[in-house]
């Protein structure tokens, strides 16, 4: 069993109220939870209106499969419409 953790550190420019940046942080975490079928949650910047930190956490039996599914999620974040990629940082842990 592998895990996967992936922080995203993302600016959302068009936002002007915490409301406006909560609507443009559902449709991304709604897009991930389905699309990739991962955890994820706001975990920094709750109360700024234009700076968000998203962690996602995936488990796989492979770590090449780990990898591929948060290679592939990066890229969907980077090309998500409402946000723009500031920094992203990943690790892969097993327990051994």
């Amino acid at each position: 069993m592998f895990v996967g953790v992936a922080r995203f550190e993302l600016r959302l420019p068009g936002c002007t109220s915490l409301k406006e940046k909560r609507s443009a942080l559902r449709g991304l975490t709604t897009m991930i939870r389905q699309k990739f079928t991962a955890a994820v949650a706001e975990v920094d910047h709750q109360d700024q209106h234009q700076r968000a930190s998203v962690g996602v956490a995936v488990i796989a039996e492979t770590q090449f499969h780990v990898k591929r599914v948060l290679h592939e999620l990066e890229r969907h974040v980077e090309d998500y419409p409402r946000t723009e990629t500031i920094d992203v940082a990943v690790d892969i842990y097993s327990p051994e």
